[in-house]
């Protein structure tokens, strides 16, 4: 892992870790593609869930944390889907034999729920949300934009990373990714934000995305 703003640190499975909180945030896991993608007409073999647990597991490796955050998209489909829901119900099974409480926030692929999924939640002075809508805190961390970084032909997903602020790349890797060297939003041009990005189990700092986005491709 590598060091971040405010006490958090960067996994390569693509959390943002708070060990003083016993935290871990992800963003993104769009569990269930299969099923949405089945929905449309197409055959998708079963695998978002073996994936997911896959990746936690080796998270769990590495960081000892009490909850697991989810800033949003936890599934695929708005829309109720059975198998899905079954899906969650294992995924949730999974963490609390481990010890691990899930904790789900709202995004723009969560069906509405009774009662509502929280759009928020701060931890240690950080402001956590999805970020489809704008987060009100002086510090966050978010997801929603799926950033990766794409040059020569190779692509990888990262972290956006600055004093108060903090872009999850999406858990999920069936979620297509914004490339950081393109056509980004406005916020994402802050001198101070890094691009950090996840190489197979390393995570590497390839410093101020300004600088990168200005060297030749």
């Amino acid at each position: 892992m590598i060091a971040g703003p405010g006490g958090w640190f960067l996994s390569p499975e693509g959390a943002a870790v708070h060990p003083g909180e016993s935290v871990a945030v992800i963003a993104d896991v769009h569990l269930g593609y299969e099923w949405a993608r089945a929905a449309g007409g197409d055959i998708v073999p079963a695998h978002s869930l073996a994936e997911t647990l896959d990746r936690l597991e080796r998270l769990l490796d590495r960081v000892s944390i009490r909850r697991l955050v989810v800033a949003g998209d936890l599934v695929e489909r708005p829309t109720p889907c059975p198998r899905t829901w079954v899906d969650l119900h294992r995924l949730k099974e999974w963490l609390g034999e481990k010890g691990v409480e899930l904790i789900a926030l709202r995004g723009n692929h969560d069906p509405p729920s009774k009662p509502p999924l929280p759009l928020s939640l701060a931890v240690d002075g950080w402001t956590i949300g999805h970020g489809h809508r704008p987060i009100r805190g002086a510090r966050s961390i978010s997801g929603h934009h799926h950033p990766i970084l794409r040059a020569s032909g190779v692509s990888a997903p990262c972290f956006l990373v600055g004093p108060s602020r903090i872009v999850l790349p999406a858990f999920s890797p069936n979620a297509a990714g914004l490339n950081v060297l393109g056509e980004v939003p406005a916020a994402w041009l802050e001198p101070d934000l890094r691009c950090i990005a996840g190489l197979g189990r390393t995570v590497l700092d390839f410093g101020p995305l300004a600088a990168l986005r200005g060297r030749p491709a």
